[in-house]
């Protein structure tokens, strides 16, 4: 059967097979892992909002300071005593505002 087979003996089916797993590969596989990067940078950056909170209430302790601002990685973490909140833009460009209860 000619249609099965070119002149190298590569058969259709193995190219179908192929271009299947190359689909499979662009088409799924990778649309999950930039969604798994796109969670982890916004987990990394609420941590750094809880770390600045942190460093918020030491700094409120020693120096009697009630507001302030951190910049890490190009983001700036404003953080106020009054509600001990913290704000911020994530990296989508998103207004965050985060408070401990």
């Amino acid at each position: 059967m000619w249609w099965f087979r070119n002149n190298q003996g590569i058969s259709l089916a193995e190219t179908m097979l192929s271009l299947f797993m190359v689909f499979l590969v662009f088409g799924s596989l990778l649309p999950l892992a930039h969604e798994m990067h796109v969670r982890l940078e916004l987990k990394k950056e609420r941590l750094v909002a809880f770390e600045t909170l942190h460093e918020a209430a030491r700094t409120i302790a020693s120096t009697g300071r009630t507001e302030g601002q951190r910049s890490v990685n190009g983001i700036v973490y404003s953080w106020q005593a009054d509600g001990h909140c913290v704000e911020y833009v994530n990296f989508k460009g998103k207004q965050e505002h985060l408070c401990v209860e």
